[in-house]
């Protein structure tokens, strides 16, 4: 019984690290892109902040682009930020990153016992700014394709949001996403601190 236990956890691994393509994104509420705007030409990667941005932040309403639906954008502390401007940089991890689960992947059960998707995508930057008002972020992953946000950050929210532990429901960061060639504009997200 043991070894089936095994094998079936290392078939769920190895599904889980599968790259798979998307279907062309067909979410009715998406614009064509026009083009990503200031985001499209950012290069580099800049952090000017006064206070801790580090954190969680939750979509307020579903962005799904084919299969792939945006989970959270996480915000790493600055000396995460300073590492990877000074060249520490590896390919799993980035001091900002946005999520997608594959909505048609299987789906399994994680350790808080909560339902999720085994197969994810986790966008990188090519280029990030982050200042005490602005998050712009350009990346791209295989699965997802270009990914840009362009978003004002709320700081009198998000220090609210933060003495409650996340409690609050205000946004905190709105602005616009694109995905491959969607363009989500006006989305808000929550600062979630995390488990």
């Amino acid at each position: 019984m043991r070894r089936w236990i095994i094998a079936g956890a290392a078939a769920l691994a190895v599904a889980a690290c599968e790259r798979q393509t998307a279907e062309p994104p067909v979410d009715a509420e998406a614009v064509e892109a026009e083009g990503a705007g200031a985001t499209e030409h950012l290069s580099g990667f800049s952090h000017e902040i006064s206070q801790d941005v580090s954190g969680y932040y939750m979509p307020a309403t579903p962005v799904e682009a084919g299969t792939w639906r945006l989970t959270n954008i996480s915000i790493l502390p600055q000396s995460d930020m300073a590492a990877w401007e000074g060249g520490q940089r590896g390919d799993v991890y980035g001091p900002i990153m946005i999520e997608f689960d594959d909505t048609a992947s299987p789906t399994g059960v994680n350790e808080l016992g909560q339902q999720h998707h085994m197969v994810t995508a986790r966008v990188l930057p090519e280029a990030y700014e982050i200042t005490d008002t602005r998050v712009r972020f350009r990346g791209r992953s295989p699965n997802v394709g270009m990914v840009t946000l362009d978003a004002e950050l709320d700081g009198d929210a998000l220090g609210l949001a933060r003495r409650n532990l996340g409690s609050s429901e205000s946004p905190v960061l709105t602005g616009t996403l694109t995905v491959g060639d969607r363009t989500f504009e006006g989305q808000s997200f929550r600062w979630w601190m995390g488990d």
